[in-house]
């Protein structure tokens, strides 16, 4: 039932940033909705549900919008990659910290990911106004976002869970 709950929403993200967040931009920027809800994903059930959604996500955005569900998965991948290593960081990061940390470090490269797209496919090479325009006004949207959403998850008692795969074995026994 949670699987088809994430799925759901990952669904439910990609109509909306289709259709809503284009209509709330700040400076120039709207949110990365499945990217935040990928992010939530791995805050509250771990790396399987990601490694799931990333490229359905993906899929399900470049269905609905006129973006490249290839480029898009590059652009979601670096949520896992991000989530396993500040989960395995020696920094003492709580579970809030590291979700903000993944989500800023997530949102960056998606953005990154997708300008240097539209720039590859025609679009200006203008990394300044990049930066000040969608960059940094991008992840300002997605951190008020993810307080939005992780906050009363949270309080509701929501326990977040951890980042780890569990180790497999080989068995050379035959």
């Amino acid at each position: 039932m949670k699987a088809l709950g994430w799925f759901a929403a990952v669904f439910l993200a990609a109509v909306a940033q289709v259709t809503v967040a284009p209509l709330f931009p700040v400076a120039g920027a709207v949110p990365e909705l499945v990217l935040l809800t990928i992010c939530l994903a791995a805050a509250f059930s771990g790396p399987v549900p990601v490694m799931v959604l990333t490229p359905l996500g993906a899929l399900m955005l470049g269905m609905t919008s006129d973006r490249d569900p290839g480029l898009l998965l590059l652009a979601y991948l670096p949520v896992a990659v991000l989530g396993a290593l500040l989960e395995d960081a020696p920094l003492p990061l709580g579970h809030a910290a590291r979700s903000y940390a993944m989500t800023l470090g997530a949102g960056l490269a998606a953005r990154t990911v997708l300008a240097i797209g539209a720039m590859l496919g025609g679009a200006p090479a203008a990394f300044g106004a990049l930066a000040a325009d969608v960059l940094l006004p991008g992840l300002l949207v997605d951190i008020v976002l993810l307080t939005i959403c992780y906050v009363p998850l949270r309080l509701i008692g929501l326990e977040g869970s951890g980042f780890r795969l569990q180790r497999g074995r080989y068995f050379a026994s035959l």
